[in-house]
């Protein structure tokens, strides 16, 4: 008897269901060709959980200008800093790739329609997976950590950023 898992079978493009990404071993769903952009991240809204408003208003100024030069932040949503960073793409219309601790099903609603924190619903009604990615370790349905200090998704952004995830090199993880 084996003990090791068969991967789950991706069935359709990642902007039209989560799709199991198996060189990275990471659950994708939205525009995966973001993972061929200028990827950035805010380097300030990773780590300690409590910012101050000086600190957050920074954050977002950072974001905005990597935003205005092109640049497709990588953030996660579980702390007031990184919602911020979350958020600046959704007013200047551009894209940005989301790290989950979860799976999807929870973050966006069993629709996948929601956008995964109140204050992004205010500049968009419903997630978009035409325009945004959003990345998880965690099946679809699983729960996530419910933890505002989360290394685990600082360290993958930072992967992702890098394009570093365990000898795989993404930029085209077969659309």
């Amino acid at each position: 008897m084996s003990t090791h898992l068969v991967p789950p079978t991706r069935t359709a493009p990642f902007d039209s269901e989560p799709g199991f990404y198996e060189p990275a071993g990471l659950w994708l769903y939205g525009n995966a060709r973001l993972l061929g952009a200028k990827l950035a991240k805010v380097e300030a809204a990773h780590g300690r959980p409590d910012h101050t408003p000086g600190e957050l208003g920074e954050i977002e100024r950072t974001t905005e200008s990597l935003v205005l030069s092109s640049g497709v932040v990588v953030t996660g949503i579980h702390n007031p800093a990184h919602q911020r960073v979350a958020i600046v793409p959704l007013r200047w219309g551009s894209p940005r790739v989301l790290v989950f601790s979860g799976g999807f099903h929870h973050h966006l609603g069993k629709d996948l329609k929601d956008e995964p924190f109140r204050a992004a619903r205010l500049w968009r009604y419903q997630f978009d997976p035409q325009v945004d990615l959003v990345i998880s370790r965690r099946a679809p349905d699983r729960l996530p950590t419910f933890a505002r200090f989360n290394p685990t998704v600082d360290r993958l952004i930072e992967r992702i950023v890098n394009r570093d995830f365990l000898g795989c090199l993404f930029g085209n993880p077969e659309f």
